[in-house]
C-alpha cells in the first residue's frame, strides 16, 4: 500500500501591491516632484505638450459651441477671481448697518427709508440705496435665522436635561 502524504499547508501568496505613482494630468505629464530637476528642454517640452493641450480644447469648445461662444466661455474662464471686499466699504458694514436698522426699527422707519438716509451720508456702506437695503434685509434674515437655530438648541439642551437631579447652581438659581 503506497504511503499517503500528508497535506502540506501553503503559504497565502502575497497580493502584487504596483508601486505607488502620481497619475498623469490631462496633458499626460506628471506633476514635478520635490525636487524639479528638468532640464530647460524638458521644460519646454511640457510647455508644448500644454499649449497643444489648450489648442485642442479650445477646438472642441468651437465644434461644441461655435467660435463666438466659445470665446466668451474661455474669456469667462480666465477671469482672475475677486479678491473680498471692495476698497471702498468699511470694514464694519454689517456691525454698522444691523445697528442703524435696529434703532430705525425702533422708530418705524423703513428698511428703504434707512438706506435712502444711509446713502446720503456717503458710500461707505454701499454703492446704492437698493444694495444697501438688499444687505440689511440679508443680514436681518440671517440674524433671525441664527436666533431660531440658538432657540432650537436651547429647547433641545432643555428636554435632554429635564429629567436630571438638581444641582447646586439650578438650587440657587430658583430660590431667588
Amino acid at each position: 500500500m503506497p504511503r499517503r502524504r500528508s497535506p502540506t499547508m501553503k503559504m497565502p501568496r502575497r497580493p502584487f501591491y504596483p508601486p505607488v505613482e502620481i497619475p498623469p494630468d490631462i496633458f499626460g505629464h506628471r506633476a514635478p516632484g520635490i525636487l524639479n530637476l528638468e532640464t530647460v528642454a524638458e521644460a519646454r517640452e511640457r510647455l508644448a505638450a500644454v499649449e497643444q493641450g489648450v489648442i485642442r480644447t479650445f477646438r472642441a469648445a468651437v465644434d461644441r459651441l461655435g467660435e463666438d461662444e466659445a470665446r466668451r466661455l474661455f474669456r469667462r474662464v480666465i477671469r482672475r477671481p475677486k479678491r473680498g471686499l471692495g476698497k471702498t466699504l468699511a470694514a464694519d458694514r454689517d456691525i454698522r448697518l444691523l445697528r442703524e436698522y435696529d434703532a430705525a426699527s425702533k422708530a418705524g422707519e423703513t428698511v428703504a427709508a434707512l438706506s435712502r438716509r444711509l446713502r446720503a451720508a456717503g458710500t461707505e456702506l454701499g454703492n446704492t440705496e437698493g444694495a444697501i437695503s438688499a444687505q440689511i434685509r440679508k443680514l436681518r434674515n440671517e440674524r433671525a435665522a441664527r436666533e431660531r437655530v440658538m432657540a432650537k438648541e436651547a429647547r433641545r439642551w432643555r428636554m435632554a436635561t429635564r429629567n436630571e437631579p438638581p444641582t447646586l447652581l439650578s438650587g440657587a438659581r430658583t430660590e431667588k
